[in-house]
């Protein structure tokens, strides 16, 4: 899978989730901030991504998956594994 076809499938999830429309969010914007989401949503919202993704994302590098382009390159390195 691409990095664009992730991210277009990675903020359809989000926005299906967190029902909002997040196209017009920037990437690098900090989604946790910005969604003000508390740590159990987002580790909710991180279980729902590796399950449609079906990747695991490291232990190490959770707490970095904080934005759509973030999201997406941990999609991709775990895609790699």
């Amino acid at each position: 899978m691409g990095e664009d076809s992730a991210e277009q499938k990675l903020r359809q999830i989000l926005g299906e989730y967190l029902k909002k429309d997040l196209t017009g969010v920037p990437g690098d914007q900090d989604l946790i901030d910005y969604l003000g989401l508390d740590s159990i949503s987002g580790l909710n919202l991180l279980a729902l991504v590796e399950k449609r993704f079906q990747v695991r994302f490291d232990d190490e590098i959770l707490a970095s998956l904080r934005s759509i382009d973030k999201l997406c390159d941990g999609i991709l390195q775990a895609q790699k594994r």
